[in-house]
């Protein structure tokens, strides 16, 4: 594998890493706000109902409350963890798997706008935005792979 792959990779991952950690704080501040577990605690109410204590709020929540309040770094998370499967797509698909790949996963984002939509945060608009461009950029990109001849996946050795 070329060290531009694994730059990459490694860039993606840093990217990925520090803003999961930033929207990770940000998104704690759920426990100061009672008032919003009722709306923001989507998985705590999955696991342990609709009477939470702030013992009973699941991580996974910080990182709804930050993408409703505060969705700057859930939003380059969002971009880098795409990024990263798409990488990892290419690295490991053939051409046409690929592309077909690249479609549903930009399905799956317009599904998830879709699911959003009715959002009257300012945080979960810029998130439905973001998951239709990035929908549309998947099917774009696609559509290229598809099309252009210089695009082609080549084959990769597997030498180290």
């Amino acid at each position: 594998m070329s060290i531009k792959y694994w730059s990459q990779i490694g860039v993606g991952l840093l990217v990925f890493g520090f803003t999961a950690l930033f929207s990770w704080y940000e998104g704690s501040a759920l426990l100061d706000n009672p008032w919003e577990w009722r709306y923001s605690t989507p998985f705590s109410e999955m696991v342990h109902g609709t009477d939470l204590t702030q013992d009973q709020i699941v991580d996974l929540d910080f990182f709804v409350y930050a993408a409703k309040f505060s969705p700057l770094f859930p939003s380059f998370m969002i971009m880098s963890a795409s990024y990263l499967l798409v990488l990892l797509g290419y690295r490991f698909l053939k051409h046409r798997r690929f592309t077909i790949f690249l479609t549903l996963f930009g399905m799956v984002f317009l599904l998830m706008s879709a699911f959003i939509a009715s959002s009257p945060t300012t945080g979960g608009n810029i998130l439905v935005w973001l998951f239709v461009l990035i929908g549309l950029l998947l099917f774009i990109l696609a559509f290229l792979f598809n099309r252009s001849p210089s695009l082609r996946i080549k084959e990769h050795s597997n030498q180290t």
